[in-house]
């Protein structure tokens, strides 16, 4: 069942190169829509966005995130 969540990703400046968005597509098979953003090459950034797909994919790709040091603040916007 397709559920959507409202995220914000907080990049520390180490993990700013790595193509997180592109991986959630690729290997958690889930939907990106970026809202709004503020990333910068020297000095890190976040994004916000809505994340669309599995619940459980969701939850291992947050878990994924967590483990590259990113910091997440997530909210549920429902199920479709």
């Amino acid at each position: 069942m397709n559920e959507k969540r409202k995220l914000v990703l907080h990049y520390p400046l180490d993990r700013i190169s790595e193509p997180i968005l592109t991986q959630l597509v690729t290997k958690y098979d889930l939907e990106p829509n970026l809202l709004r953003a503020d990333v910068d090459a020297h000095k890190g950034g976040w994004i916000e966005m809505d994340l669309t797909g599995d619940g459980e994919q969701i939850d291992m790709a947050v878990v994924w995130m967590k483990s590259l040091g990113l910091t997440l603040e997530t909210e549920h916007m429902g199920v479709s």
